[in-house]
């Protein structure tokens, strides 16, 4: 790959002033946190924490921590330099992880490509639309757990597994017709098309590497997605998994808006609410919502002080 670049990609994600973009999601946290303990408190919120078995919350710690392996992995398997450092690699994904989980607005992944500059000496270029890649992937791969359940439940159930058919053939497509696609979007201006330049950019150089990069994403999902929809299952009752498997993956989808709260507070409970609204109380839905995020936030955490305590990559 060939460096294009030097700089890391832009943080404007909103059309709003630069003064609004960086007070509203400091405005959301302070509502939220507020509005949660005038309606329903915040120590009846946490209550349900009190009677829950350690050793099977460990459990769920541990299988999140086993998701940021995998992530690790993609990203060890990807790149070449990252072979003699899966210390630094394991490192480097956990420390990015917790800035994703803290920082308002997704600013957190612009600590990727600069951890990959520090560490590894891996330009910007590459590193960007690596993540890019990775997060086309991520993407694709959680809608997927959002679509089919959405199906079910609809006249059009009967459709579900051809239209799931035809959604996991997008990867391969884009892919295989890479270089078509790297022509159509060549010499074009506008951010969606610097965006898609990018993330083609960072396809894997083999087939084998594909597959994969796709096949590790799918292992970190479905460990994810299962673990949050058991907790969460932890704090509610009377719903299917159908339905804890939508709405943590709701959860997860908010972390695409452009504008969130600090740690993500209120968008990642409204996505949960949203998904569980019609099966019970709001304030049920929002006490669940909540203690699931904290599981996350902890998880990540505790992942970001190992990463942490583990030791740098030794540069000449």
């Amino acid at each position: 790959m060939t460096d294009t670049k030097q700089l890391p990609p832009s943080t404007e994600t909103s059309a709003l002033p630069n003064w609004l973009s960086k007070t509203l999601p400091w405005l959301i946290l302070i509502l939220f946190i507020g509005g949660v303990e005038y309606w329903l408190g915040w120590k009846t919120i946490l209550q349900p924490w009190a009677s829950l078995s350690w050793q099977q919350l460990a459990i769920a710690v541990v299988l999140l921590l086993v998701s940021y392996g995998l992530r690790t992995w993609r990203l060890y398997d990807y790149f070449p330099a990252l072979r003699t450092h899966p210390v630094a690699s394991l490192r480097l994904t956990l420390l990015h992880n917790i800035f994703n989980n803290l920082l308002p607005a997704r600013t957190g992944e612009l600590s990727f490509p600069m951890m990959m500059k520090r560490y590894f000496e891996i330009n910007y270029a590459q590193s960007v639309s690596a993540l890019l890649w990775f997060r086309f992937l991520d993407l694709h791969c959680i809608l997927a757990f959002a679509i089919y359940p959405l199906l079910v439940v609809t006249p059009l159930r009967r459709l579900a597994i051809p239209i799931m058919l035809l959604w996991m053939l997008i990867p391969p497509l884009v892919y295989l017709l890479r270089n078509k696609v790297e022509l159509h979007f060549a010499g074009k201006d506008g951010r969606f098309s610097e965006l898609a330049q990018k993330t083609l950019f960072g396809l894997p150089d083999t087939v084998v590497g594909f597959l994969k990069s796709w096949g590790i994403t799918w292992l970190n999902w479905l460990v994810k997605l299962l673990t949050l929809a058991w907790v969460l299952d932890q704090f509610i009752d009377g719903v299917t998994w159908n339905v804890l498997i939508t709405a943590v993956v709701a959860g997860e989808l908010t972390s695409v808006l452009p504008i969130h709260a600090p740690a993500g507070i209120g968008t990642y409970e409204a996505g949960i609410i949203a998904a569980l609204l019609p099966f019970l109380s709001p304030a049920v839905a929002t006490s669940a919502a909540i203690n699931v995020h904290f599981f996350v936030l902890g998880s990540a955490i505790i992942g970001g002080m190992v990463g942490w305590l583990l030791p740098k990559p030794k540069t000449d």
